[in-house]
């Protein structure tokens, strides 16, 4: 095994163990602050950016807060759907050879789509996703 690859699979292994780590605190569904993994909390992170969120910002002491209105981020969206479909992100700089979350989310539904109404362009739905 070349020095490249024991370094990768080091390095793997203590992101993991850093992953599991409980050092984080997040507000749960009582107001309460709870401590999780810095996994959970990154997640947490992903999903409020797919989302969208409103933040309260002070930018002047003697100023009420200003709202900063951050919307839907289609990227993690993307990449939260790929998680959830059971398939990594693809590592690519170059955005133009990603297919866009639109895209991928309207082949999902045409798929599933004909696969509900037995329509189909001569593909088998179910080995196509």
């Amino acid at each position: 095994m070349s020095r490249a690859m024991k370094a990768g699979k080091l390095l793997s292994r203590f992101i993991k163990q850093i992953a599991e780590e409980e050092t984080e605190f997040v507000k749960d569904e009582d107001g309460e602050m709870r401590m999780v993994s810095k996994a959970e909390a990154v997640a947490r992170v992903c999903w409020q950016q797919a989302l969208g969120y409103t933040e309260l910002k002070v930018v002047n002491p003697n100023e009420p807060p200003v709202e900063i209105v951050h919307p839907p981020d289609m990227k993690m969206m993307a990449l939260i759907l790929d998680r959830m479909e059971g398939r990594a992100a693809t590592a690519t700089e170059d955005e133009t050879l990603r297919p866009s979350t639109a895209k991928k989310i309207s082949d999902q539904g045409k798929k599933r789509i004909s696969a509900l109404g037995g329509f189909g362009d001569g593909h088998d739905t179910k080995t196509n996703s």
